[in-house]
């Protein structure tokens, strides 16, 4: 059996869909990590995803990474892929900046979304990516404010 790694993973994006340009590594932990998230979440049977890479239409760079329902409640979920040997953890690294955007994304979101919710919380899958294999950490009801 072959064992999956990064560079593995990369290499056969490249040749099953040629990308014309190189890709940038944080890139592809970012995809890889979303798609380790979906796979966790999917695991849950009462969590429904009802959108993926959700953009406002107020502002591009306002994304909700992953939006699903659990238990009638809409869940906002940030997933943040890291190297191992990063400096500071996945959840560390929601700065200021950061928390913020997410805060005008959600409230966007309940804006324009056609079915209203009456609770909502945000959700942060933090993924440890190794050659070795990866570790997955599911933050609940995280809170935008210091």
């Amino acid at each position: 059996m072959m064992k999956v790694t990064l560079s593995r993973i990369i290499h056969q994006l490249i040749w099953w869909f040629g990308f014309p340009i190189k890709l940038r590594n944080n890139q592809v932990k970012g995809w890889y990590g979303e798609w380790l998230a979906m796979q966790h979440l999917k695991k849950k049977s009462n969590f429904v995803v009802i959108e993926k890479n959700w953009l406002s239409i107020k502002d591009a760079r306002r994304e909700l990474d992953i939006v699903g329902v659990e238990d009638g409640t809409l869940v906002f979920v940030e997933v943040r892929a890291r190297s191992v040997n990063a400096l500071v953890t996945g959840f560390q690294s929601l700065t200021k900046k950061k928390r913020n955007a997410l805060r005008l994304a959600c409230k966007d979101f309940l804006k324009f979304y056609p079915q209203k919710f009456e609770n909502y919380r945000l959700d942060v899958i933090e993924i440890d990516l190794d050659n070795a294999g990866s570790k997955l950490f599911h933050h609940q009801n995280v809170s935008l404010f210091p």
